[in-house]
């Protein structure tokens, strides 16, 4: 063999040996193998906030206003196991509390909320879940369901409950969602103790990429260990128990108004009839409408929303006379918030709330404006 022929020889093994190498690595097995790194099916973040402001009707007052700036904190945490295959889970925790500076009757409030839920698939269409959630309440609160008194409280509640659920994707484009709650609500003082169930329907549609709609429907039952029956001239009735029965709708619109994602806006409007075991005292039919409104460029993000409720009564009246009107109650809210990101975890936010609560009784009529600053940090991992 000539010198020629042997060096061509030489390089054609060095040629096949380099080759026989570059294609066990595009083997995309191999690929996966080596470059991707080993992706964990759990992520957590957590948040923490805290912010200062001014509240300038503490007891939701017509007259009787009282001020106060306040501090605010609040804390969560969420746990998810990504949905890689049948089984998913997630467990979420949040915490907040306000301190009045110069509140006398009311000093403070606070909230936890605790929903795990663990869900299971069949396919790519079937999925059931199990959310369990429970939660305490330490506020002020208007629960005057009377004309004849005026009642605003500070109630600490704790509730829990369970609330499976089974969800049918019919279409790519196309869901069905039916689910039953049964829930335990305490209060300190025992007042309205009681057990709720509900059963909920809901639907859903996809029209593009920008626009999902949704029509849900509930029936509510409320029954009360202590509280009693009225009759229609607002007397209580002695040896009864009070029964509530509830049947909602509602009618949902998100909507992305650009590619990018920078204006989106959620409407709601809804309808509640509320029945009582009784002489219908405390009937009522609400009327609700809610528009939120969202706007994201880079580190910036501004969200306004706007909601308006009636609620008439159907046997409660207002006044004295023969023929006095009937009891009618308006409530509405609008809130700002601005918030601006500072880096990887810091945000700076702001914020505005004005509440208004509007009724042919002057009494039951007030005004709710609050302001706050505050600082934001997060964590994801």
């Amino acid at each position: 063999m000539s010198p020629s022929s042997s060096r061509f020889l030489r390089l054609f093994g060095c040629v096949c040996a380099a080759a026989g190498g570059w294609a066990r690595a595009a083997d995309p097995a191999a690929v996966a193998a080596v470059v991707l790194p080993v992706v964990s099916q759990w992520t957590m973040s957590s948040t923490v906030e805290a912010s200062a402001g001014y509240k300038d009707n503490l007891l939701l007052s017509a007259s009787g206003e009282e001020r106060s700036p306040f501090l605010r904190g609040s804390a969560s945490f969420l746990l998810l196991r990504a949905t890689t295959g049948r089984l998913d889970y997630s467990l979420f925790t949040q915490v907040d509390a306000t301190r009045y500076l110069a509140g006398e009757a009311v000093r403070h409030d606070a909230r936890a909320w605790l929903q795990t839920e663990l869900g299971y698939r069949w396919g790519e269409r079937f999925k059931v879940a199990l959310p369990l959630t429970a939660y305490h309440s330490d506020q002020v609160f208007d629960v005057s369901d009377t004309e004849a008194e005026r009642l605003v409280a500070a109630l600490k509640v704790t509730g829990a409950s369970v609330a499976p659920l089974a969800r049918w994707t019919v279409l790519p484009s196309a869901w069905v969602e039916a689910q039953a709650t049964g829930e335990r609500k305490s209060y300190e003082d025992g007042s309205n103790n009681g057990d709720v169930g509900e059963g909920a329907l809901r639907l859903g549609w996809k029209l593009g990429a920008r626009v999902e709609l949704r029509l849900g429907g509930t029936r509510r039952w409320r029954g009360f260990d202590r509280r009693a029956e009225y009759t229609a001239a607002g007397r209580e009735l002695a040896g009864t128990r009070l029964r509530i029965a509830e049947q909602e709708w509602e009618a949902r619109a998100d909507v992305g108004w650009d590619a990018p994602a920078r204006w989106r806006s959620l409407v709601r409007a809804g309808r509640l009839t509320y029945r009582d075991n009784g002489s219908g005292y405390f009937n009522f039919h609400q009327s609700r409408v809610a528009h939120e409104l969202e706007w994201r460029s880079g580190p910036w993000l501004c969200r306004v929303v706007a909601e308006a409720k009636r609620v008439e009564f159907d046997v409660q009246t207002v006044g004295f006379g023969l023929a006095p009107p009937p009891r009618i109650k308006d409530e509405f809210l609008g809130e700002f918030r601005v918030e601006r990101g500072l880096g990887r975890r810091w945000t700076l936010l702001a914020g505005a709330t004005w509440e208004r609560t509007r009724s042919n009784d002057a009494v039951a009529s007030y005004v709710v404006n609050e302001g706050l600053l505050g600082l934001r940090w997060s964590w994801e991992k």
